[in-house]
């Protein structure tokens, strides 16, 4: 009896990871497809990298340490100052998510409009686009594990992979 609850109990959490994950990915697709529905002169070409350095020191323990060393501290503002930090974390998160759909829409675009020469192009943007995916899923996880107490969280890679994206359009562009 004790090993059937066991057991309806691993498939049920199981069943919801697996239903939590097919949710967030679905919603990130979501996301992409309405980037993605604009057409080729709507989408700005500029990415700059730039613009996302904030987000590496964001979620930094150091100001938070600095912030416990000023005078009237209290234990509560750790809180909140980690909350308002998460929250613009994820302004910076959209700001990513929506770059990096402009340019894949705009590689999309540039794939289909070269024919042949884009075969090559239509493959490599399949493999950023999974990258930015993974990245992004890792960002939400690291998130989580912020708002549980870890340390800061990296966000390198989806930097990277949209800068990557910006790469190949422009190269494409000036070929």
């Amino acid at each position: 009896m004790e090993l059937n609850l066991f057991i309806i109990a691993v498939w049920t959490v199981a069943v919801a990871g697996a239903a939590g994950l097919a949710a967030v990915l679905g919603w990130m697709y979501g996301r992409g497809r309405r980037d993605a529905e604009r057409t080729y002169e709507d989408i700005p070409v500029s990415f700059s990298r730039e613009k996302y350095y904030p987000m590496n020191v964001l979620l930094s323990l150091d100001e938070e340490n600095f912030l416990a060393t000023l005078p009237g501290y209290r234990p509560e503002m750790r809180t909140r100052f980690r909350r308002d930090r998460r929250r613009i974390f994820r302004m910076y998160l959209r700001d990513l998510r929506r770059d990096f759909g402009r340019l894949h829409s705009q590689a999309r675009a540039l794939a289909a409009h070269s024919g042949a020469e884009g075969a090559g192009l239509v493959s490599a943007l399949l493999r950023q686009q999974v990258a930015f995916w993974a990245s992004l899923a890792m960002l939400e996880v690291r998130l989580a594990l912020h708002w549980a107490g870890a340390d800061s969280v990296a966000v390198r890679d989806a930097v990277e992979c949209v800068e990557r994206m910006r790469l190949n359009v422009s190269q494409f562009e000036n070929a």
